[in-house]
């Protein structure tokens, strides 16, 4: 055992080596792996540690120069480093960008010489190091305690993982919390992969946020029947996230039993996760508010303006003095206005910023049946980057992001259906009911 230790760890530190001279590699597990634990303190590791093939690689990279790396005979998997990062020069050679894909079977490769089961815990050992060093290169500041549980790999100083394989177990921990938490109210968000962030659709693409006004002028001029109901700003952004736009809205539930079903629904070999939020009640806002009709305003300024916005909330000028940010806050008052004449035009620059929940007319179906609230984004930062969006997440004691992370999806799908949480009575357009009767009588 010590042994195999000592050597994972050669092995590691030549891997890291060969990587400072070969960018692909470096960047890919950067982005597999560095840049959210970086950013949140967990990530998904399962595809790794779980994994007993190569999996689908090879014909997923038909169009790919790495495909070579996963031909059984040209490449055979060895625990000699040397023999790996030769493949590595003669297949890759000094390729200086790859695909998200690309990156994903890179890293997957690197492990295909500890696969067999027999291997798991040299496998886990050899991630570990790997990450352990290339995250003291990326934070030189920053004290790292990676730890490994269900697939997961995490920071304990960061997060608090709970494993949730049954719904008894997860009603249970919903209960405990309530009781922590009994002074405030708790909304759950389902998400079907662990490494989803926690950020609205818009913010998901950089090309999607730079386009926002675009995207929002063009479905009402498409589609503008379909909106002859909507009265304000929020109403508009409620319609188009039904339909799929991505927008500044991110749904929310006040019934932990509807994120659990989310959390399952798909993505079947992923795990799961269930975000626990938390505010003071006094603090949601409804759909009349003067805070919620300027921020769902937003989409109908360009990007450029949004930009300006932002810069000019973190100038340290009081508003009433900056007479740029009250310009360009005018013309989003204004806005407002067209469509609320009462609103009063006081837009404060922390407001701007901020993203509040939002709990709206419950006048359609599948708000309804999901208990629906949503939080409305503000302007943050670019990309949903040190927006805030953590601090509405619940803690442990000692101050420790709660990470709920779902497995069992199967399983915990059949116990909330025994309780009539499944798609049709959480979608009850036709369409959906009659494809859960569909799949039910399969």
């Amino acid at each position: 055992m010590e042994e195999n230790e000592k050597s994972t760890e050669a092995s590691a530190e030549s891997l890291i080596s060969f990587g400072m001279e070969n960018t692909y590699l470096n960047e890919a597990f950067y982005h597999v792996f560095g840049k959210r634990l970086i950013s949140q303190g967990y990530v998904d590791g399962s595809y790794i540690l779980k994994a007993v093939t190569r999996g689908s690689y090879y014909s997923q990279l038909k169009a790919s120069g790495l495909q070579g790396l996963f031909a059984s005979k040209s490449c055979v998997p060895s625990e000699n480093i040397d023999i790996m990062t030769g493949y590595l020069e003669n297949i890759v050679g000094d390729k200086a960008k790859l695909t998200a894909l690309e990156e994903e079977a890179l890293v997957f490769w690197i492990f295909l010489p500890y696969l067999a089961a027999s291997k798991r815990q040299q496998r886990k050992e050899y991630l570990l190091q790997i990450l352990e060093r290339l995250l003291a290169i990326y934070t030189e500041d920053k004290e790292w305690e990676l730890g490994i549980s269900d697939g997961v790999i995490f920071d304990r100083n960061v997060c608090a993982l709970t494993p949730i394989d049954s719904l008894e177990k997860y009603v249970g921990e919903i209960f405990s919390l309530k009781e922590e938490y009994r002074q405030e109210t708790l909304l759950y968000r389902g998400q079907s992969w662990l490494n989803y962030l926690l950020q609205p659709g818009i913010k998901r693409e950089r090309h999607w946020l730079e386009k926002e006004d675009m995207m929002y002028q063009e479905i009402l001029v498409r589609c503008a029947q379909d909106f002859v109901h909507c009265a304000t700003h929020l109403d508009y952004l409620v319609e188009m996230q039904h339909y799929g736009l991505p927008t500044r809205l991110l749904d929310v539930t006040e019934n932990p039993l509807v994120a659990l079903y989310f959390a399952c629904c798909t993505n079947q070999s992923r795990l799961g996760e269930v975000l626990i939020l938390h505010t003071k009640p006094e603090m949601i806002k409804y759909a009349k508010s003067d805070t919620v009709a300027f921020l769902a305003a937003l989409p109908t300024l360009s990007y450029g303006e949004q930009t300006e916005l932002i810069r000019l909330c973190k100038n340290g000028i009081q508003e009433e003095n900056d007479t740029e940010y009250k310009k360009l806050a005018g013309k989003l008052a204004a806005e407002v206005k067209s469509r609320n004449p009462a609103f009063e035009p006081r837009i404060r620059k922390a407001d701007l910023l901020s993203h509040v929940f939002v709990t709206p007319l419950r006048n359609n179906q599948r708000i309804m049946k999901q208990e629906g609230s949503f939080i409305l984004c503000g302007l943050g930062e670019e990309e949903g980057k040190g927006s805030g969006m953590d601090n509405m997440r619940c803690q442990d004691k000692d101050g420790r992001k709660r990470v709920f992370v779902i497995k069992n999806k199967e399983k915990i799908q059949k116990e909330l259906d025994m309780l009539s949480v499944n798609r049709a009575s959480l979608f009850p357009e036709i369409d959906d009911v009659a494809e859960y009767i569909r799949e039910k009588y399969r």
